[in-house]
């Protein structure tokens, strides 16, 4: 999907839960509105090739251990 189109279906998908919102204002549907507004747009992200910060961590920290391995590995063969 293009990103206009993935913006496009995105704000398309706010449109109708401000809708719902205004017709329910109580607290436990602002919750509820709050995550799944959250959970689509975290969709929508990954469906970019964005991460969130903590997958983003996660995945640097990985990134270096993989990388010493490379090296130490890298050293052994030149033995």
């Amino acid at each position: 999907m293009a990103t206009k189109d993935s913006f496009d279906a995105f704000l398309s998908i706010i449109r109708d839960k401000i809708g719902e919102f205004s017709e329910h204002a109580d607290q436990s549907h602002i919750q509820v509105f709050q995550d799944e507004l959250r959970a689509k747009f975290d969709d929508l992200a990954k469906s970019q090739g964005y991460v969130s910060g903590e997958e983003y961590e996660a995945l640097k920290i990985l990134a270096a251990r993989l990388e010493e391995r490379i090296a130490r590995l890298e050293e052994l063969t030149k033995m």
